[in-house]
């Protein structure tokens, strides 16, 4: 009968079955892998994810593979209207200074001894032709008051020369107020070395200041 040696040296019926469950085991863990990533891979097509990324999340472990990201970006709306802005100003009409509600009335030396009318806020302007015209007057100063100071100017050009009388006197009256005055001025050359005739020497206007418009 032979005996068995017991100096620790391993029967090699005992030292080749580890060895073939060692393989067995690992072939299993090889096959289950390719099994759990099949079945990612189905699932990541069912979820639109491509397969490989599905597959590398499986092999590393990652709990969120097989999900996929949604993409955030979204196109901003066009802020342009192609229309131009437009300013207040721009539409808006321009604005002058609005006209006087008033007017005046200009007279030379041959409305003398007529009647004229006007309405409270007017001016009466008065332009004689001759320097030697004394400044006129109001008969009626509340009803039509003088503007300021009478103005004599001096003229010039062919025929005026000094003794002549060549310019003007101005002067300008305001209606203050319904009535009638007279305004009325006098002069006694009519030019160099000549006497004034009676209808020369004299002016004289009625006005007849109404109430207001």
């Amino acid at each position: 009968m032979t005996s068995h040696s017991t100096t620790g040296v391993p029967h090699p019926r005992a030292s080749r079955r580890p060895a073939g469950m060692a393989t067995a085991v690992g072939a299993l863990g090889l096959a289950g892998l390719l099994s759990l990533a099949a079945c990612s891979s189905t699932a990541a097509r069912a979820q639109g994810t491509p397969a490989s990324q599905a597959a590398t999340g499986v092999a590393s472990g990652n709990t969120t593979a097989g999900t996929a990201t949604p993409n955030t970006a979204t196109a901003s709306p066009a802020t342009s209207t192609g229309v131009a802005p437009t300013s207040a100003a721009a539409t808006s009409p321009a604005t002058g200074p609005a006209p006087s509600p008033y007017s005046t009335l200009t007279l030379t030396e041959h409305a003398t001894g007529t009647t004229v009318s006007i309405p409270v806020g007017d001016t009466v302007r008065l332009v004689l032709n001759s320097t030697y015209w004394a400044p006129p007057i109001s008969s009626a100063p509340n009803v039509l008051s003088p503007v300021g100071r009478p103005m004599t100017a001096t003229g010039s050009g062919p025929g005026c020369h000094p003794g002549s009388g060549c310019g003007t006197v101005t002067a300008r009256f305001v209606a203050r107020t319904a009535g009638t005055a007279r305004l009325t001025s006098s002069r006694t050359s009519c030019g160099e070395a000549m006497a004034c005739t009676p209808a020369q020497a004299t002016f004289t206007v009625t006005v007849v200041v109404t109430a207001a418009r």
